[in-house]
């Protein structure tokens, strides 16, 4: 694929277009309203691909979604229980683990909710939780269409 190529996909939420930009050793998203984030470090992926296979990446992929998906919804309770503490640790978590996959954006999110719920701003941490959650979802998108081009 040239590092210039776009893939047009739908995804869910209020803005159902948007397009995968693979370029410079990025994924990124744009979304209807132009704004663009960069969601995976697809160099990160690559060498990913190198070291372990297609499917070599595709478990190491998987152990990540579902253990990430436990993060965040332990991440959701502990601020709905005010533990900041604990929550802060469990963002710390996601950070390290979304940033050794190459999920900036994810990675940025967690590292976000670290620091609100390490000064207590709590009502911080939890308005994070949705973008949180938005960015696991388009981190998978696209690694899926990154893979489906390796």
């Amino acid at each position: 694929m040239s590092s210039e190529q776009t893939v047009k996909f739908c995804a869910t939420g209020e803005r159902t277009t948007r397009l995968v930009s693979l370029s410079g050793g990025s994924a990124r998203l744009t979304d209807s309203a132009n704004t663009e984030v960069e969601h995976l470090q697809a160099d990160q992926i690559n060498s990913l691909i190198s070291a372990a296979g297609v499917d070599g990446t595709r478990e190491i992929m998987d152990t990540f979604w579902r253990s990430t998906t436990d993060l965040l919804a332990a991440l959701a309770s502990q601020i709905a229980e005010q533990s900041l503490p604990a929550a802060a640790g469990t963002a710390h978590a996601i950070k390290g683990s979304a940033a050794n996959v190459g999920a900036v954006s994810l990675a940025q999110t967690a590292s976000d909710i670290e620091v609100a719920c390490k000064s207590g701003a709590s009502e911080d941490a939890k308005n994070l939780l949705g973008p949180a959650d938005e960015n696991f979802k388009a981190v998978r998108q696209c690694f899926d269409e990154l893979l489906a081009k390796s």
